[in-house]
């Protein structure tokens, strides 16, 4: 189980998070969906940070990720790609 962290320590993983991730900006996943970042959040479970974010098609669907995931690169059609780029 994850360590109790302070308000503090929280903040500061949100304010780190924020300079990773522009709120409010478009982000193109690799196999093509637009998205609006429009938070990030703490991870009750964990203290993981997510990305908060909303589809730019179809229903505008609101959808979280894990912060790490959202960064990571990822294998695709035999290069590595971000998972999401900034549009």
């Amino acid at each position: 189980m994850e360590e109790k962290l302070s308000e503090v320590e929280l903040q500061n993983r949100l304010h780190t998070a924020k300079r990773q991730v522009e709120i409010g900006s478009l982000y193109k996943h690799y196999k093509g969906g637009l998205y609006k970042v429009i938070g990030v959040a703490i991870e009750e479970k964990d203290n993981s940070i997510a990305v908060i974010y909303q589809a730019q098609y179809g229903k505008n669907l609101t959808f979280i990720r894990e912060l790490d995931i959202w960064l990571e690169e990822v294998e695709f059609e035999g290069q590595k790609v971000k998972r999401f780029s900034k549009a």
